[in-house]
């Protein structure tokens, strides 16, 4: 897209802020959003201008070159323009993100990449396939034997679990008491799964998947009598790690930040208060899920930052995914000691 030029004469204040205003204005019309009204990248902005309008003394062409000014749901969004004494000039480019094409302020013509993870969800296709099978399983047994063989030795059971048998505070979460709770649970794992699987890594996506089931069953058995099977304790999970990510990265998103984790939130309290109307519905599970997959991603989840330069931007995970067992480890001592307390408490 072809915009008026710019130029810069004597009365460089007056220019610099035409300059600010025509910026502010062509952001606006290209994406929707008001950069008036992010001081951060208003004084990046002012800041970029006030140098090229010094540089012009020196040189006859300036660039103006602001990676990641905002951020849309697409992904990153970066400026660059070029200005000259007279004339200036400036064309729309294409960035890649996540696989798609976004229009970027100003590339001058040239094409600005950023290395989004390609990771395979692999675990999340894994775990997918192995409730299934396990569904199918309790369905044979229940067909064969007039009763759900699994459920019976897998679920979450507070007394059987005092009595001993602590793994069922990690099978529950791959069992489902009929066709249309696997089903719901399957397309939110399915979704869930994918994003977060794709910045986590298998190996660290895993660990996040077992810490939050097993905390959800943690807060079931402290909290809740009922028995209780299913795979939403570990969902609530992602949801939480999804949250703690977008926050820890708020500075990658921009102004979007707020949208994004405003929707988790408002997903994740929508679930809750249905969990509270519907009877039968294990919501101390959903809330340790929750809290277990956020201190999980708080600790150790992935930590990006921007490396290389211009055009040719990737992201770079300052947390290996070597170092989230340390974390898996510690929260899993934490749960056993936790299980052994609320035991000797009962006893």
């Amino acid at each position: 897209m072809n915009q008026n030029p710019l130029s810069v004469s004597q009365d460089s204040q007056s220019y610099e802020n035409r300059l600010i205003s025509t910026i502010l204005a062509d952001f606006n019309q290209q994406f929707g959003l008001d950069l008036s009204q992010d001081p951060a990248a208003l004084e990046r902005i002012s800041e970029a201008i006030d140098q090229a309008v010094l540089d012009l003394e020196t040189n006859p062409v300036v660039e103006i070159n602001l990676p990641y000014i905002s951020a849309n749901q697409a992904g990153p969004i970066h400026l660059r323009r070029i200005i000259s004494r007279n004339v200036s000039s400036s064309s729309s480019g294409m960035v890649d993100v996540e696989g798609e094409k976004v229009p970027v302020q100003g590339t001058s013509n040239q094409r600005v990449k950023i290395q989004i993870p390609e990771r395979k969800p692999y675990i999340t296709i894994a775990l997918l396939v192995i409730m299934a099978v396990f569904y199918a399983l309790q369905w044979f047994t229940d067909l064969v034997f007039g009763y759900d063989l699994l459920a019976i030795y897998g679920m979450k059971s507070n007394e059987l679990i005092i009595a001993g048998e602590y793994w069922r505070l990690v099978t529950a979460m791959f069992l489902h008491g009929s066709i249309i709770h696997l089903g719901f649970n399957l397309y939110a794992l399915y979704i869930l799964g994918r994003r977060v699987e794709r910045f986590f890594g298998s190996f660290r996506f895993l660990a996040l998947f077992l810490i939050a089931g097993i905390a959800g069953n943690l807060f079931s058995f402290a909290f809740t009598e009922a028995p209780s099977l299913g795979s939403s304790t570990a969902i609530f999970g992602l949801l939480g790690a999804e949250g703690v990510f977008i926050y820890q990265h708020r500075k990658l998103f921009g102004e979007q930040f707020k949208v994004a984790l405003r929707q988790i939130i408002q997903v994740a309290v929508g679930n809750l208060v249905i969990g509270w109307m519907i009877p039968g519905i294990d919501n101390m599970g959903h809330i340790g899920g929750l809290i277990g997959g956020a201190l999980y991603t708080w600790f150790s989840g992935p930590k990006f930052t921007i490396a290389n330069s211009p055009p040719e931007f990737r992201l770079e995970d300052q947390r290996p995914e070597e170092k989230a067992l340390y974390a898996f480890l510690a929260l899993l001592i934490l749960i056993i000691c936790l299980v052994v307390w609320i035991i000797f408490s009962r006893t």
